[in-house]
């Protein structure tokens, strides 16, 4: 009876444990795997895809498109001409974007005034 007992609070254990699989210890959730990232300005927008466009120094400009799936993470609001990276992940689909994160407008550090 005993054994019985100890089973069924390790299979309890383990089954809790899936089931906070996507969370950290802090309670925050856990990035969504990727391959790689692609960061830029939103050029187009809509529910199911993200045009991004990326300028480098010596390059010509690229554009990707970002297909946009239910389990896709998305931190902040996009918007058109909104600075995000882009976690993606490249399948048969093409390029499928697995974490959004919109990156808001830097702000000047502000001094402290001592009295």
């Amino acid at each position: 009876m005993r054994y019985g007992f100890a089973i069924f609070f390790l299979l309890a254990a383990l089954a809790l444990a899936q089931d906070s699989g996507d969370q950290k210890p802090d309670g925050t959730k856990a990035e969504p795997p990727y391959d790689d990232t692609f960061s830029g300005p939103i050029v187009e927008l809509t529910s199911a895809k993200i045009v991004v466009s990326r300028s480098i120094l010596g390059k010509q400009p690229e554009k990707r498109t970002f297909v946009i799936k239910v389990d896709t993470r998305i931190e902040g609001k996009p918007r058109v001409r909104a600075k995000v990276t882009v976690g993606f992940i490249t399948n048969d689909e093409g390029y499928v974007a697995r974490l959004i994160v919109v990156r808001g407008p830097q702000k000047a550090p502000q001094e402290k005034f001592k009295k």
